[in-house]
């Protein structure tokens, strides 16, 4: 199980780091963009800064806990994984 959570957070860091960086480069934060591709070519370094320790040492352990809650349940193992996921992914904006 802890390898396929890992590959997932690996894969899952990747994709974010790939799709933030097209969607909202580094210079376009600041207005001072002047060209697309070279932001985007730059950005990818400053979001991995962010995301990998938010996946590794947060969504990583989270992801993990849940799993070995609802590997214990004989019903709803599906529904409470879905709800468990929601709400440590909610707490990150609650403060």
């Amino acid at each position: 199980m802890f390898k396929r959570k890992l590959l997932t957070a690996f894969i899952t860091s990747i994709l974010s780091i790939i799709l933030i960086s097209f969607l909202t480069p580094i210079d376009s934060l600041f207005g001072e963009m002047d060209n697309y591709w070279k932001s985007v070519l730059y950005s990818p370094l400053a979001y991995a800064m962010y995301v990998l320790p938010g996946v590794f040492l947060y969504g990583l352990p989270t992801s993990l806990l849940i799993g070995a809650v609802t590997n214990k349940m004989e019903a709803g193992q599906f529904q409470f994984s879905i709800i468990g996921h929601a709400f440590f992914g909610f707490l990150l904006f609650i403060r």
